[in-house]
């Protein structure tokens, strides 16, 4: 049989004002970050927010650096392992990811100051950290659920925006037989050309339309990349009561995704449909702490940190590929000798010479923290955290519209909530050379229930699921160290777990995939103290 296909090179989104390709699902998964740190701040559950004293804590309270009373060095290594697994409908699959790499690695330099002023330490350092791991596999199959009015399919998503172009004033069909291309386009979006160049859809004297048989969908989908960040601290000891810190923090992002979206109808027609995207950019932050030790005889110690959003300037690539396989006269489906589509092969040399370069801002949430730490005597430390970012603050804004925003991304109030999370840690010391730890976290989902992937008519994006993390993320952990005179080591494990939701493509009929996500982390930290 012959077969449609249709190529795009790695392109850029289109700079005219709506075809960007921006949605809160991005701003989301740039701004949620995840429990990482040393092995000691990890085995704890992050709670070392009021107790202090640990590199990892200039990102949390960077107060807590004021608290060193010597130099440190050390750096981190983490084995993690990252299990998807997928239910649509009674049908499972399972796709996991494996990463081996450096963690964190910091420095703190202490100075003393003597004499009669209340300063006792001044303190600075530097902290690099992986921030968010992007690293995971995901999958689903199955035959797509009927609906009421007939038969679920992408189709219908891509005659939906054809349309809704259709009611604009533009018409892809008029536009290709004009000689005007779809891909450098504004007005066009690209599923919708591709599911006309590629026959899913047509068109009559009413408008765009489809009706395949109902398919069996394939979905596939590879993420690659993380953020790093890089933290510059400067901390004071007032009196051995009070702790200030100031933390100025770097961020290094790189996210890389591949989906391959697959429905095969009867009769052996199908359609394919790659997207690859990129983003990559920078941020900077700034992170203000302070430890209160209220009552002089007693080692209670109140914390509070206020981060400042991540300000992001980040570019978007993103390119498509289809390949279509549909008999031509939609009312001889399934007759023997109904005749195959074939079409001109759309190639990347059609678009050599063009700009398509397309940059972003994004500004994440705020973020609020309150710690209460306190020891008992010197075998037992106890650490307890509360955390608070208002999610559907996060915003986009272009350089093209002088700053301001995109209403339809902006839009979050009605997608994302606000998002809680909760640390608690232990610290206990066997001998004072050995400790063991215990940590626990649970952060409160950041989509609501209705959340959807929102797509103007005339985008670019053609990787049209979404997944809605409306359930809560619990994490556990656990830790060992050893600390001599000079030299320490710490391990960790650490085991996140989460349900979240899944859909291919936006359709109210489309029943849910159901997720189930596995991460495992095993952590070891080697220092030195001077």
């Amino acid at each position: 049989m012959r077969k449609t296909i249709l190529s795009i090179a790695m392109l850029l989104g289109i700079t005219q004002f709506n075809s960007y390709a921006q949605t809160i699902y991005d701003g989301e998964l740039f701004s949620n970050t995840e429990l990482t740190g040393t092995a000691r701040f990890v085995g704890m559950g992050g709670a070392l927010g009021a107790l202090g004293a640990d590199i990892s804590t200039m990102s949390t309270n960077p107060a807590g650096i004021g608290m060193y009373r010597s130099n440190d060095v050390n750096f981190t290594l983490g084995y993690q392992h990252n299990e998807v697994k997928s239910d649509y409908i009674g049908n499972t699959m399972k796709a996991s990811k494996n990463r081996i790499g450096m963690n964190t690695a910091g420095l703190v330099i202490s100075n003393r100051f003597g004499g009669s002023s209340p300063v006792k330490f001044v303190n600075v350092g530097f902290n690099y950290r992986r921030l968010t791991d992007f690293n995971r596999n995901k999958k689903m199959e199955g035959l797509l659920n009927m609906a009421p009015d007939g038969v679920v399919s992408i189709t219908h998503f891509m005659d939906k925006q054809a349309n809704g172009i259709l009611d604009n004033g533009v018409d892809i069909a008029h536009e290709i037989n004009e000689g005007y291309g779809i891909y450098d386009n504004y007005r066009i979006g690209w599923l919708a050309g591709l599911g006309y160049e590629g026959r899913l859809i047509e068109r009559d004297d009413k408008g765009y339309f489809s009706y395949l048989p109902q398919p069996f969908a394939k979905f596939f989908s590879e993420e690659r990349g993380g953020i790093d960040s890089y933290d510059f601290n400067v901390s004071m000891n007032v009196s051995d009561r009070f702790f200030f810190g100031l933390t100025i923090g770097a961020y290094d992002l790189d996210y890389r995704k591949l989906t391959y979206y697959d429905e095969d109808y009867d009769y052996g027609e199908y359609g394919l449909i790659e997207t690859r995207s990129e983003t990559s950019g920078s941020g900077f932050d700034f992170k203000f702490g302070a430890i209160i030790r209220p009552f002089e005889r007693s080692p209670f110690r109140i914390g509070l940190a206020v981060h400042t959003p991540v300000f992001y300037k980040l570019t978007h690539y993103t390119g498509a590929y289809m390949e279509s396989d549909i008999y031509a006269d939609r009312d001889e489906v399934g007759m023997e000798g109904a005749e195959i589509i074939e079409s001109d092969r759309y190639t990347a040399e059609d678009l050599d010479g063009r700009d398509f370069a397309f940059d972003y801002k994004l500004r994440t949430p705020w973020k609020y923290n309150i710690s209460l730490g306190h020891n008992i005597g010197s075998y037992l430390a106890l650490g307890l955290e509360y955390e608070y970012q208002d999610f559907p603050s996060m915003k986009f804004s272009y350089d093209g519209q002088g700053g301001g925003g995109i209403n339809f991304i902006n839009s979050t109030r009605s997608m994302l909530k606000d998002v809680h999370t909760f640390k608690l840690g232990a610290e206990y010391r066997i001998v004072p050379e050995f400790a063991f730890r215990l940590g626990y976290n649970i952060q409160t989902a950041s989509f609501k229930d209705a959340a959807y992937k929102d797509i103007p008519l005339n985008s670019t994006i053609t990787d049209v699921q979404f997944t809605n993390h409306n359930k809560a993320r619990n994490t556990f952990t656990m830790g060992l160290g050893y600390t001599g005179k000079v030299f320490y080591t710490d391990l960790a494990f650490k085991f996140d777990f989460y349900k979240s939701q899944f859909k291919p493509f936006d359709d109210l009929e489309l029943e849910w995939t159901e997720l189930k996500t596995n991460k495992s982390q095993i952590l070891l930290t080697m220092g030195i103290r001077l």
